[in-house]
């Protein structure tokens, strides 16, 4: 070896130690509790995030209902902020199973379910292609101003990973927005008339210009209209949801078309007994290829 490879690799022999020496002074030093990853994941999901939350690891918060910790679940970790807190839970069930019988635990201490809106059908005019919707209420169960909400996922290990936020805010209570929104509800005027489903034609376009919408008249009359473009005249449009209208128990009176404007009249008798009529018009807008549509219901007297 010569003289000057020589001295490098004396060099580097003399000044190792220093050189992991001060890799070790400038790394920062590790938590004496590290974050699990699986904990770490599940708190990460969760909205609001846990930005400024305190996070225990293996532990639930102090002040928190001690029955949302029910025997013989493993603690995974939690946070808190403000009135909030989230418990991280491992249970030997799957997910569905896991939330079931932990919201059954909570039942059985006292907890209540909340009222359930119940979706609206689909009504008035919508586009040619809109599917059905249905509407899943989250698992929750309430007590005064607090309320817990379930959630979970499985597990690589088995089992699952059960998330138990819970809130007691009174500036906020999720169960009481419910009860309100079922009150309303309740009230709407639009729940008792027979307001029929009436889908575009097929190949229409919704217009820039406008989408219509629903409107009333007092408790008796109620007013639909929709705006879209299409190739299809007037008299088309009508007889495209004449059969939508006897299909859903409109009986037709009357109908009449001339090259800008179609027109039917029909009637039909609601839940209650009482008729209503109906008068459908389509109509061409100036100078465009639009369709103005409306549909007036009336409740006769």
């Amino acid at each position: 070896m010569d003289p000057i490879r020589r001295s490098v690799a004396l060099a580097m022999v003399v000044l190792a130690p220093a050189v992991s020496l001060a890799q070790s002074a400038a790394r920062p030093p590790e938590s004496e509790e590290p974050i699990p990853r699986e904990l770490a994941l599940a708190l990460l999901n969760m909205s609001p995030g846990p930005a400024g939350a305190d996070i225990r690891v293996g532990k639930a918060p102090e002040d928190v209902p001690p029955e949302l910790i029910p025997p013989g679940l493993q603690i995974l970790g939690s946070t808190t902020q403000f009135d909030n807190a989230v418990i991280v839970l491992v249970a030997p069930q799957q997910p569905d199973s896991a939330i079931a019988a932990l919201e059954a635990h909570l039942l059985k201490a006292g907890w209540t379910k909340p009222p359930i809106p119940t979706p609206r059908a689909q009504r008035g005019f919508v586009s040619a292609d809109i599917g059905q919707y249905s509407y899943s209420p989250p698992d929750m169960v309430c007590r005064g101003d607090e309320f817990v909400m379930l959630s979970g996922s499985y597990r690589r290990a088995g089992g699952s990973v059960v998330k138990v936020a819970y809130n007691r805010s009174r500036q906020y209570s999720a169960c009481k927005q419910r009860e309100q929104m079922q009150m309303q509800m309740a009230r709407n005027p639009y729940d008792e008339a027979p307001v029929p489903l009436l889908r575009a034609p097929q190949g229409s376009m919704q217009a820039p210009e406008g989408g219509g919408g629903m409107s009333s008249t007092g408790s008796s009359g109620i007013t639909l209209s929709t705006r879209f473009r299409t190739q299809l005249k007037p008299a088309e449009v009508a007889t495209h949801y004449d059969k939508q209208m006897r299909d859903q128990g409109w009986t037709p009176i009357s109908e009449g078309a001339v090259e800008m404007l179609a027109a039917r009249s029909y009637k039909k008798a609601d839940d209650k007994g009482a008729t209503w009529t109906a008068v459908l018009v389509s109509m061409t807008a100036p100078e465009t290829s639009d369709q103005d549509v409306s549909l007036r219901l009336n409740r006769k007297r």
